[in-house]
């Protein structure tokens, strides 16, 4: 009964419990769906849908499809590829961002160079031109490649890997607080609250993401070691009997 107590007690206070232990890549589904990738202690790949539930994007439900286990070689290399993914999208968004910003100033400049004395026909075929514009800018980005990358989620587990607190992130920029409460034992059925948006700085952002992504990794290399450690220690008392 020591030894039992012992064992728990030391569980509980195990610093690599607070390491995150999931870490989801969603590939949304316009406008209200997405696929959710959740990689756990690179041992197990789960797949969700995610459906929002009102039109704020604060309440979604997450309902598990599939879980399987694949091999460590064959999780790492789609951890690897989504965590690309996520970053050239980021990358993207941000000089996408740096380049909007670039135009406005330019379209600005043209204005109080023209100092707004278009004669009412020139100023209606402006307008045109801009809605045009507009349009087919619309246009392009629903075609745009980079609307297919996902997002990177990253949780930390709070009680029993029940209950767990991670953000999302946007860009290098925006990033989104949630919490995750699993509706029933097995985790078929999750619920996910956004209560805070932040915008951070660029290199704050950076930061977070390669921590959090570090004690991810961190976290699965403990349970490795610890699972052949003990699978070790069962194997050489079989022998001894």
């Amino acid at each position: 009964m020591l030894n039992q107590g012992r064992k728990w007690f030391a569980g509980k206070l195990n610093p690599f419990r607070l390491c995150t232990d999931t870490i989801m890549f969603w590939f949304f589904v316009r406008p209200y769906c997405a696929i959710g990738l959740a990689i756990r202690d690179l041992r197990i790949v789960q797949v969700f849908w995610r459906q929002q539930m009102e039109p704020n994007e604060t309440i979604y439900l997450l309902f598990k499809i599939i879980e399987i286990r694949p091999p460590y070689s064959l999780t790492l290399l789609t951890t690897y590829a989504s965590l690309a993914f996520v970053i050239i999208d980021a990358a993207y968004r941000v000089f996408e961002v740096i380049s909007g910003q670039n135009g406005q100033r330019q379209k600005k400049t043209d204005v109080t160079a023209s100092n707004l004395s278009y004669e009412p026909i020139d100023l209606e075929n402006v307008i045109t031109k801009e809605i045009v514009t507009e349009s087919r800018c619309s246009q392009r980005g629903q075609l745009n490649p980079f609307s297919l990358t996902p997002r990177m989620s990253i949780y930390f587990p709070v009680y029993d890997h029940h209950t767990s607190i991670g953000f999302l992130t946007i860009d290098f920029r925006h990033v989104e607080l949630s919490i995750k409460q699993s509706l029933e034992p097995n985790d078929n059925i999750v619920s996910l609250i956004r209560f805070l948006d932040l915008y951070t700085p660029f290199p704050l952002q950076i930061a977070v993401m390669i921590l959090s992504f570090g004690l991810f990794l961190n976290g699965a290399i403990f349970k490795f070691e610890q699972a052949n450690s003990e699978h070790i220690i069962r194997d050489s008392l079989n022998q001894l009997k």
